[in-house]
């Protein structure tokens, strides 16, 4: 563990950050600048990884890192080289990225034709401006840098938002659809592209009917693809892989097998665990027993003054929630790691099924969409929902609440949560964030993704590596303790009513 000064948390500001627009923008201090073109530049913390490759008059531009499951050897170069005889038009270098993982975002020239899209999940995330509110089109990284940057002011029906009890009393609050604080500004949501000649958003999935696949099928197809980009990162960085004892982590351990001599392996212990915690308590017990060192990272109940300070600065509106584990990790090894993350899986296990009844899944509406992110009734919320909605012109044989956990839960609330995670880590890496992968899995038929049995993950677990599953995951005493949380909030509930 290393100490760590005031000074050097300044240097953490707007790490893994930019902005693109007509002309350098002044917000990373001394920052690494990319010409695209005669009228886009590229503005970026010097820290943020780029690359570009150029060919007569096509060229594309790398933003964040890029992993070939296929080639796990390739470089970033090599990957923008390959992909650059596939950028005629914005189909084709699209489908050309399926395989792909990372965290990246992508900017294609073609003549008169310039756009950009980023990885399967969004993680990498864009903000964009409308270019006819803000005169010209800017898109960033956050929309905190683009409202300072064009002296912008919260929107009143945002204002509304967060002053509501919905917003208030969410610790993990987030935005709905392509929302932000600001009417000028837009996020570019996953299975989208932004035209940068006209500001426009465009979506390009999904654009045809699933082709369904059997279980053995996508267990052969997903294990490969998380074996081999679990060996291109280990290839490109010094990763560590966070375990809990929970199905996600433990198939991105198993996927691990044969490069896990490579990699560290972490447990952040936030400070509202207890010593008995099955999140501590099972990854204590298993990575042992493969021989593999465990490394507990304890965080405190509140943020250093000075820590705090950077931290709140870096992302507009950031979680405070996250900020001391995020001073925990930093303080453990400051951004020498890329951190290995289990999120993603959460796309192909059949979300929101529960909390909605046969007949509302038949028509969801805004209303039903608001209240799964417990953002109450606001107008803006139940707005920009309905506008999400609107912009799925056929679902095909998708089923509407997997693309709303791939669009909201991932692309929107994870992005952002990332985002004010690169203030400690190198950068994210997560397996699951692969467009073939999450198709893949969407494609199975839902008996094999469901609860309780998760049939499809245990048995990629089985055939990548079966020894992880000498700990079993997410025991017996969670469930019995949750339910008795449940029954105490439930009596208390009881007591209110009567008290009222």
């Amino acid at each position: 563990m290393q100490t760590t000064n005031s000074s050097s948390f300044e240097a953490l500001l707007y790490s893994g950050q930019f902005v693109l627009g007509p002309s350098v923008a002044n917000c990373f201090g001394t920052p690494k600048i990319v010409k695209i073109d005669e009228s886009l530049i590229l503005t970026a913390h010097t820290e943020l990884n780029t690359a570009q490759a150029f060919d007569d008059k096509k060229s594309l531009t790398l933003i964040g890192f890029i992993i070939d499951p296929n080639n796990p050897e390739a470089s970033d170069l090599d990957i923008l080289n390959r992909l650059l005889s596939n950028c005629s038009n914005a189909k084709s270098l699209i489908e050309s990225t399926s395989r792909y993982g990372g965290r990246w975002i992508l900017i294609a020239t073609n003549g008169k034709k310039k756009y950009l899209f980023n990885d399967a999940l969004g993680l990498r995330q864009v903000f964009y401006s409308n270019p006819k509110s803000t005169e010209s089109l800017w898109a960033m990284s956050q929309p905190g840098l683009g409202a300072d940057l064009l002296c912008l002011t919260i929107d009143d029906m945002a204002l509304e938002y967060m002053d509501s009890y919905e917003f208030r009393s969410n610790p993990e609050y987030r935005w709905p659809g392509f929302a932000t604080p600001y009417k000028e500004i837009k996020h570019l949501l996953p299975n989208h592209y932004l035209d940068l000649i006209t500001g426009t958003c465009h979506r390009y999935w999904p654009d045809k009917a699933l082709e369904r696949i059997t279980h053995d099928e996508a267990i052969n197809e997903i294990s490969s693809l998380l074996q081999n980009s679990m060996k291109g990162i280990a290839l490109r960085f010094d990763s560590a892989v966070g375990i809990t004892a929970g199905l996600d982590s433990r198939l991105v351990l198993a996927a691990s097998k044969e490069i896990c001599n490579k990699l560290s392996f972490i447990t952040v212990r936030q400070c509202r665990m207890s010593d008995d915690n099955h999140d501590i308590v099972v990854p204590a017990r298993l990575l042992p027993r493969l021989s593999l060192q465990h490394h507990i990272i304890k965080s405190s109940a509140i943020m250093t003054p000075d820590f705090s300070r950077v931290f709140k600065k870096n992302v507009f509106l950031a979680h405070d929630i996250y900020g001391s584990d995020a001073e925990a990790i930093y303080s453990f090894f400051p951004q020498r790691k890329v951190a290995v993350t289990g999120s993603g899986a959460e796309v192909g296990r059949c979300s929101f099924r529960k909390q909605l009844s046969e007949s509302q899944r038949q028509n969801i509406t805004p209303e039903d969409l608001s209240r799964l992110q417990k953002m109450g009734k606001n107008d803006f919320v139940i707005n920009n929902f309905t506008n999400w909605l609107n912009s799925i012109e056929k679902k095909y044989n998708l089923n509407i609440l997997d693309l709303f956990e791939w669009e909201q839960g991932h692309g929107n609330w994870l992005a952002m949560t990332q985002l004010e995670f690169n203030i400690a880590w190198r950068d994210i890496f997560t397996p699951f964030n692969c467009r073939n992968i999450l198709t893949t899995m969407l494609s199975v038929d839902e008996k094999y993704r469901k609860d309780p049995d998760y049939s499809l993950f245990k048995n990629l677990i089985l055939k990548l590596w079966p020894e992880t599953l000498c700990e079993p995951i997410n025991p017996d005493g969670r469930k019995k303790r949750s339910k008795h949380f449940r029954y105490i909030k439930n009596i208390l509930s009881l007591v209110k009513r009567l008290i009222a």
